[in-house]
């Protein structure tokens, strides 16, 4: 049984030759890794037999993505972050941190329409994903698309980069046509882009995994009835 078909079998609720192995490493662990092991990550990948593999997805040819004086860079979004080094058990972690929130003074759902900074997803090249997904099949790999940390298909996590995380919460709470604004903003892109993906694809990718935040240590983000009312029908429609 290759990757593939484990993968698929098990995803069917039928049970595989063994649980597929998937991999996720921080920037700083995988350096770590990979200089202690003397090999590359493909290599490592296939010395653990991991089943599913990501491939990069399509290629950003949109405007040019600015830095600031401030040493902060700008996403596709317009969201503005800067980098944070932390020490961590002997080396360290970098990640980004969000420096400007783009929609975090706009007053009314018109006003979130009317931004000029929502994406397109014609800023992007897809031609490389199906020679991408075949490299993987032939490999009998189960072939998942991710996304960058930063980019990959969600609603509240963006809505949170966009209009600062305590903010989109009390838009929820208080002025919930603003808060559908956003989120129908933030649908409208990913539904396109994840279209074009599939399609570029030509029925070779697997997975398209969703990456949203929903939970805190002592609980969800947002109570049950709130996630129904706001965020279900937006990921049905993903």
């Amino acid at each position: 049984m290759d990757s593939r078909e484990r993968t698929l079998r098990a995803l069917d609720f039928e049970e595989p030759d063994r649980v597929p192995i998937d991999l996720w490493l921080s920037r700083g662990m995988k350096q770590k890794l990979l200089a202690e092991r003397g090999m590359t990550f493909e290599a490592l990948l296939d010395a653990y037999d991991v089943d599913l593999r990501y491939i990069e997805g399509p290629t950003y040819i949109g405007p040019p993505l600015r830095t600031f004086d401030d040493g902060t860079d700008e996403d596709i979004w317009g969201v503005r972050r800067t980098s944070v080094t932390v020490p961590v058990g002997g080396g360290a972690e970098t990640y980004k941190e969000v420096a400007h929130s783009p929609l975090a003074e706009a007053e009314s759902a018109e006003a979130i329409h009317d931004y000029a900074g929502w994406p397109s997803p014609d800023w992007f090249d897809y031609s490389p994903i199906e020679r991408q997904c075949t490299a993987l099949l032939e490999q009998g790999r189960a072939v998942v698309f991710m996304g960058d940390r930063l980019n990959r298909l969600a609603q509240l996590k963006p809505a949170m980069y966009l209009r600062g995380v305590e903010q989109i919460f009390i838009d929820m709470a208080l002025d919930p046509a603003l808060a559908r604004a956003v989120f129908a903003e933030i649908r409208r892109f990913y539904c396109a882009y994840a279209e074009r993906i599939f399609e570029a694809a030509n029925g070779k990718l697997d997975l398209l995994l969703t990456g949203d935040d929903f939970g805190a240590q002592a609980g969800p983000l947002v109570s049950p009835p709130m996630w129904l009312d706001f965020l279900a029908d937006g990921f049905a429609e993903y």
